[in-house]
């Protein structure tokens, strides 16, 4: 029954979603758009590659995470493993955490149950520090972009927030406290609790290798987001890219119950226009492309989870 009443808030979610982006392409001008959407085709394969840089950075900083270990897996199946995780993200509610257990489920088998949950739960707590951190020259650059800082005050709420969570995160995965509390409500979790914890402090509180990999992720993704801004009329400088990167980061983070953030991405697009010094139908088709981006992962993706063939079973230590 539960399971069944996390399907209807997922669909129901949806729905809304998608009566959010017809009303706001309706507001922002559906001609316009097409046109605007039309033209900037040819610069989609640019867009798709820094996307799969982006990927690549979040595959590295796992083996950073995993050491010597990451051999096991290879670094083909890492990043195949990586494209999985991120064709989830990009569809589910709560993608992040979505796409690491998604990888979790690819990486057990060869590193061991543990292990991969202390690289989910670490991965979780480093792209929440990475996003932070690269928030802050996102939000300096929305404040010299545009006289109405209302974009650049969401920009650091939302940096303050993701990087309160990341700490939070680290704490649970590694504090002895919380996992003495667990255990004793739990008690049939006690092995599997106690391996997770131990692979969870053998990991630094704070990573900054890691943290470098999925910030240079943001980049590469900042990057995209400047090709788009570029494709549909926008002159875009680096303040304009990190302004546009800073809005993308907001609308994940508002939009992070809504499946594939449809609509919801491209309403804080919207609202944030005249931020951005762009129209509304132009700042719609940046978040558009993205999603037309991001969704041809999303294939590639499944397609992944679909011929996935595990290896033979490593048994815990």
């Amino acid at each position: 029954m539960p399971r069944l009443r996390g399907v209807i808030v997922r669909v129901v979610l949806a729905v809304i979603g998608v009566v959010l982006l017809v009303s706001i392409v309706r507001q922002a001008g559906p001609d316009a758009i097409f046109a605007l959407v039309s033209s900037a085709l040819p610069w989609m394969p640019l867009a798709l590659a820094l996307e799969g840089a982006r990927i690549g950075c979040d595959a590295i900083a796992s083996a950073v995470v995993l050491g010597p270990r990451w051999r096991m897996l290879g670094a083909s199946r890492l990043f195949l493993a990586h494209v999985a995780g991120h064709g989830v993200m990009n569809v589910m509610p709560g993608g992040r955490s979505a796409s690491e257990l998604v990888k979790g489920g690819l990486f057990y088998e060869t590193i061991g149950a543990s292990d991969a949950a202390a690289l989910g739960a670490t991965n979780q707590a480093n792209v929440l520090l990475a996003s932070a951190v690269f928030s802050l020259p996102c939000a300096a650059a929305a404040f010299v972009v545009s006289p109405d800082h209302t974009l650049t005050i969401a920009i650091l709420v939302h940096a303050l927030v993701l990087f309160g969570s990341g700490i939070g995160v680290r704490v649970l995965a590694s504090n002895a406290r919380v996992e003495a509390f667990v255990r004793r409500r739990i008690p049939r979790w006690e092995v599997t609790l106690a391996r997770f914890h131990a692979a969870s402090r053998d990991i630094p509180m704070l990573s900054p290798g890691p943290v470098t990999w999925m910030m240079a992720g943001r980049g590469a993704q900042t990057l995209q987001y400047a090709v788009l801004a570029h494709a549909v009329g926008l002159t875009v400088g680096p303040l304009v890219a990190l302004a546009v990167q800073g809005t993308n980061l907001v609308a994940a983070a508002l939009g992070v119950l809504v499946p594939g953030q449809i609509g919801s991405s491209e309403g804080v697009f919207m609202l944030a226009a005249g931020a951005l010094g762009t129209t509304p139908a132009r700042a719609t088709s940046v978040a558009l492309l993205a999603h037309a981006s991001g969704f041809t992962w999303t294939a590639l993706g499944f397609l992944v989870l679909f011929f996935w063939q595990p290896p033979k079973k490593r048994a815990e230590p």
